[in-house]
Protein backbone atom coordinates (compact mmCIF):
# COMPACT_ATOMS: atom_id res chain seq x y z
CA UNK A 1 0.00 0.00 0.00
CA UNK A 2 1.67 3.34 -1.06
CA UNK A 3 0.43 6.70 0.75
CA UNK A 4 0.59 9.87 -1.19
CA UNK A 5 1.42 12.65 0.77
CA UNK A 6 0.42 15.98 -0.33
CA UNK A 7 3.71 18.25 -0.34
CA UNK A 8 3.34 21.44 0.62
CA UNK A 9 5.74 24.23 -0.69
CA UNK A 10 6.77 27.54 1.49
CA UNK A 11 7.97 29.76 -1.03
CA UNK A 12 10.22 32.90 0.78
CA UNK A 13 10.06 36.13 -0.62
CA UNK A 14 13.39 37.75 -0.30
CA UNK A 15 13.84 41.49 -1.92
CA UNK A 16 11.39 40.74 -4.28
CA UNK A 17 9.17 43.83 -2.81
CA UNK A 18 10.52 46.73 -3.29
CA UNK A 19 11.90 48.86 -0.15
CA UNK A 20 12.02 45.50 2.20
CA UNK A 21 8.49 46.62 3.69
CA UNK A 22 7.41 43.88 6.25
CA UNK A 23 3.91 42.11 5.13
CA UNK A 24 1.08 42.63 6.31
CA UNK A 25 -1.24 45.59 6.82
CA UNK A 26 -0.93 48.56 8.52
CA UNK A 27 -4.05 47.08 10.99
CA UNK A 28 -2.25 43.81 11.86
CA UNK A 29 1.36 46.07 12.33
CA UNK A 30 0.00 48.24 14.69
CA UNK A 31 -2.06 45.59 16.80
CA UNK A 32 1.38 43.33 16.73
CA UNK A 33 3.09 46.69 17.95
CA UNK A 34 0.58 47.06 20.66
CA UNK A 35 0.45 43.24 22.22
CA UNK A 36 4.29 43.47 22.32
CA UNK A 37 4.04 46.72 24.39
CA UNK A 38 0.83 44.83 26.13
CA UNK A 39 3.16 42.25 27.15
CA UNK A 40 6.18 43.84 27.69
CA UNK A 41 4.24 46.01 30.30
CA UNK A 42 2.70 42.99 32.29
CA UNK A 43 6.07 40.93 32.19
CA UNK A 44 7.47 44.61 33.91
CA UNK A 45 4.49 44.98 36.67
CA UNK A 46 5.04 41.32 37.43
CA UNK A 47 8.61 41.43 38.19
CA UNK A 48 8.12 44.99 40.15
CA UNK A 49 5.19 43.33 42.46
CA UNK A 50 8.04 39.89 42.36
CA UNK A 51 10.83 42.19 43.91
CA UNK A 52 7.89 44.09 46.63
CA UNK A 53 6.81 40.45 47.84
CA UNK A 54 10.59 39.40 47.94
CA UNK A 55 11.84 42.85 49.98
CA UNK A 56 8.80 42.29 52.05
CA UNK A 57 9.85 39.22 52.70
CA UNK A 58 13.51 40.04 53.59
CA UNK A 59 12.40 42.66 56.24
CA UNK A 60 12.54 40.13 59.24
CA UNK A 61 15.77 38.77 58.78
CA UNK A 62 17.11 42.30 57.95
CA UNK A 63 15.98 42.80 61.18
CA UNK A 64 17.29 40.47 63.00
CA UNK A 65 20.85 41.01 61.68
CA UNK A 66 20.62 44.91 62.20
CA UNK A 67 23.47 44.57 64.84
CA UNK A 68 26.23 42.94 62.03
CA UNK A 69 24.85 45.26 59.79
CA UNK A 70 26.01 48.33 62.06
CA UNK A 71 28.91 46.61 62.60
CA UNK A 72 29.77 46.02 58.84
CA UNK A 73 28.67 49.45 57.83
CA UNK A 74 30.87 50.96 60.77
CA UNK A 75 33.74 49.13 59.66
CA UNK A 76 33.86 49.89 55.88
CA UNK A 77 33.39 53.81 56.91
CA UNK A 78 36.78 52.96 58.90
CA UNK A 79 38.73 50.95 56.23
CA UNK A 80 37.59 54.27 54.05
CA UNK A 81 38.78 56.97 56.51
CA UNK A 82 42.18 54.55 56.61
CA UNK A 83 42.22 54.46 53.01
CA UNK A 84 41.82 57.93 52.16
CA UNK A 85 44.73 58.93 55.43
CA UNK A 86 46.93 56.77 53.77
CA UNK A 87 47.03 58.11 50.13
CA UNK A 88 46.99 61.78 52.24
CA UNK A 89 50.82 60.20 53.54
CA UNK A 90 51.64 58.86 50.45
CA UNK A 91 51.15 62.22 48.80
CA UNK A 92 52.92 64.17 51.25
CA UNK A 93 55.93 61.92 51.11
CA UNK A 94 55.86 61.88 47.21
CA UNK A 95 55.59 65.61 47.28
CA UNK A 96 58.63 66.47 49.88
CA UNK A 97 60.27 63.34 47.76
CA UNK A 98 59.47 65.30 44.79
CA UNK A 99 60.80 69.09 46.22
CA UNK A 100 64.15 67.36 47.76
CA UNK A 101 65.27 65.90 44.44
CA UNK A 102 64.07 69.50 42.89
CA UNK A 103 67.17 70.72 45.76
CA UNK A 104 69.84 68.66 44.80
CA UNK A 105 70.28 70.28 41.17
CA UNK A 106 73.15 72.96 40.65
CA UNK A 107 72.92 74.64 44.00
CA UNK A 108 73.68 73.24 47.24
CA UNK A 109 72.17 74.52 50.41
CA UNK A 110 74.47 74.94 52.93
CA UNK A 111 78.33 75.69 53.45
CA UNK A 112 81.13 75.40 50.63
CA UNK A 113 84.59 76.00 50.25
CA UNK A 114 86.18 76.55 47.16
CA UNK A 115 89.24 74.51 46.02
CA UNK A 116 91.67 74.88 43.43
CA UNK A 117 92.69 72.95 40.60
CA UNK A 118 96.02 71.42 40.56
CA UNK A 119 96.43 72.21 36.76
CA UNK A 120 96.20 76.00 37.10
CA UNK A 121 98.95 76.01 39.60
CA UNK A 122 101.61 74.57 37.37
Amino acid sequence: MTHKRDKVYVRFNQGSRAGGKSSGNWLSRLLGLVLLLVLVGLGLAFGMVIAAVLALLAIPMLWRQRHTIKQIWRMRKQAKQHYQEQQRQYQQRQEHNENTQQGNGSVIDGEYEVKEDHDKKS
